[in-house]
This record gives C-alpha cells, structure tokens and sequence, in this order.
C-alpha cells in the first residue's frame, strides 16, 4: 500500500506561554495527536479528529512522520489505505506498529515495513481475546506485548469506569502466530515499556499511580514490585535501558472528564524513573504544565526538544529541552510480594 504522499508545512509559535523560563512551540493543524513513536531524528505521530470520538464514532487516523530536530517540520502524511484507530503507535526498525479498530474498538495489531519512503508489506494479528487493545510495546518484528481492556467499553463507558475505577485490563504476550494470555486484572494499564537490560516490563497502573513490574516467565508474567508514582499515569517512553519518562495525571476525576469534554483541564506533569545498579528506582518531576494545556498522554524526548502529544488538543505540544527545569529527586518506593502471589486486595480485584 504506496503513502498518499500529502505534505503539511507547519508553523511554530514561540514563547506562547513561558513558566519559570520553558516555553512552548505550539504546532498547528495537528489534532488528536496522542501517541508518538520517535525513530532517531524524526518521530511518527498519529493525528484524528477530536470532535468524532467525541461521538463515539469511527475516528479516522492519519499518519504523519515528521523530522523533529528541525524547527519547522515538514510533516508527510504516510496513512496506509484503511481506517486506522489512533491508540497504540510503536516503532521497532523497520517496522511500525499500529492499533487497529474497524468497528469502533482497536481489536487488531497490524505492522508494516518501513524503507524510508513508504510504508509496505502488511501483517495482521485478530485474536478472541482482543477486545478493546490500549498499548502495544514490541520486542522485535515478531514478539510483543499489548495491553487489552477486557470489557471493551465505549469512549463513555470507560469515562465512567475511570470515575468509579472499576476497570480491569490483560496483558497478552505474542510469538509469531501465537499470543497467550500473560497477567490479568490489572487496575488499567495505560502504558507499556521493556527494559531489555533489567529484563522487565513496566506496566502503567493508572488507578495505582504506579508502574507495576513483571518478568517473564516464559509466555506469562511474575509481578515483582512496584515504583510509586507522584500521580496517576498514562503512556512510558523508554529513554535508555535504565530510565523512562511518563505523563501523569493529578486527579483520576480530572483526567476522566478530560477524556469525556475534551477541553475540561486534567493537572499533569511529566515524570523522569531512573532504576540505578544499586538501590531502589528514583523519580523526579521534570515540567508541570500550565492550566493551557488541557491534558497529555505521552512526552517524547528528540534532539533539542521534547514532544507532548495530547489526544483533544488542536496541536501538538513542544518544548525546548535545554529550558526545562527539573526539580529535586522525588522519593520512590518499591514494593515486592512473594513468588508466584500476584498483587492482592482490591488492586487484583
């Protein structure tokens, strides 16, 4: 399937909003960019119209790649032929990685081939128990893990389950032609990331405001503890084997209405985990957004700036790596149960 070799041109506003010396590009014409796949010097994004999930109806997605060092990127829309669900983008080279709804839930995986040009070769991965896939984190061209609401709620049926914290997520690990179940009832797992060299999956408990820790055991996962999180969070970026970066939400309330209005505001930040040789996982608070911005999902470091995709606002956020400003070390915690007890009380419920 060839791109459709459409261009877009986008201008940067600076210093829209300047908070303790960091200010923000703001880049136009880019709504509902959510998730964002960094490759090197350039990223992939995906952008839909706001206003249709809204609706509760197909959203349409389109796929961008974009070199992201530049000041003024040039954006080439590189959208396969068909109608591409906005949750789920990964990149693992030369392969990119989507979530695909075509009956108003993301129920498939496919992966493409990228050669520089354009976006080839597709396959396809429908299993019974994909019932509403929220993350995707790619071991290599054939292993992964995803992540899968198990009730497959509708845009507000899952607003409403955020509010009384009552949905439960699985974690399904695929081999080739073959995915197993993994680790069941998780408090909602937003976001996924491997870390190859600690041989250990983090996991996004969003109603925990934690990361859980699992490791694999052959095609099933052992939980092994916990980091605490100063807030509710949302998707991981790997920044190296021992650090990763993710968006959290202050208030679960907050961040539920900003998923059902769109322009209700949901306190975040962006939270550094750095997991040293010795001792327990350190955090800290890299940028506390302003009021502006209504919510985010995900902030992507590349070159001299960091990318905050944010699923209702009309733009994708950007700022100037080199004025950010963090603050001290947050204080972590891990927490570790014994072999073969998965977490208990209400959080297994």
């Amino acid at each position: 399937m060839l791109a459709r070799g459409a261009g877009l041109l986008l201008a940067s506003f600076q210093s829209l909003l300047p908070l303790k010396s960091q200010s923000w590009d703001t880049l136009l014409t880019l709504p509902g960019c959510e998730t964002i796949a960094p490759d090197g010097l350039y990223a992939w994004v995906f952008s839909y119209d706001r206003r249709a999930s809204l609706l509760d109806s197909v959203a349409e997605g389109h796929l961008y790649y974009l070199r992201a060092v530049e000041e003024n990127p040039f954006l080439n829309e590189v959208t396969p032929a068909g109608r591409w669900h906005p949750f789920g983008l990964a990149y693992r080279p030369p392969h990119l990685w989507f979530l695909h709804g075509p009956h108003k839930q993301p129920t498939e995986i496919w992966r493409y081939t990228w050669d520089g040009l354009r976006l080839h070769s597709p396959r396809v991965w429908r299993h019974p128990g994909f019932v509403s896939l929220q993350a995707i984190e790619p071991l290599d061209s054939l292993r992964f893990y995803v992540a899968n609401d198990r009730k497959g709620r509708r845009r507000w049926h899952l607003v409403a389950g955020f509010l009384v914290r009552r949905v439960r997520s699985s974690l399904f690990y695929c081999e080739g032609d073959s995915c197993h179940l993994a680790a069941d009832r998780i408090p909602y797992a937003s976001g996924l990331c491997y870390l190859p060299g600690r041989g250990q999956l983090l996991v996004s408990v969003a109603f925990r405001k934690a990361l859980w820790l699992y490791a694999p055991q052959g095609p099933t996962l052992a939980w092994v503890g916990k980091v605490r999180l100063p807030g509710h969070p949302d998707n991981l970026t790997r920044i190296t084997d021992s650090t990763v970066w993710v968006v959290c939400h202050r208030r679960l309330g907050g961040w539920a209405r900003s998923l059902a209005l769109g322009g209700s505001h949901s306190s975040w930040f962006i939270v550094e985990v750095r997991f040293p040789e010795q001792g327990p996982p350190q955090t800290r608070l890299l940028y506390a957004a302003p009021k502006k911005y209504s919510t985010a999902s995900q902030a992507v470091p590349i070159g001299p700036y960091v990318y905050v995709g944010s699923v209702f606002e009309p733009y994708l956020l950007r700022l100037k790596a080199a004025e950010a400003i963090p603050a001290d070390a947050l204080p972590a915690s891990t927490g570790e149960t014994p072999a073969g007890r998965p977490p208990g009380g209400s959080s297994a419920k």
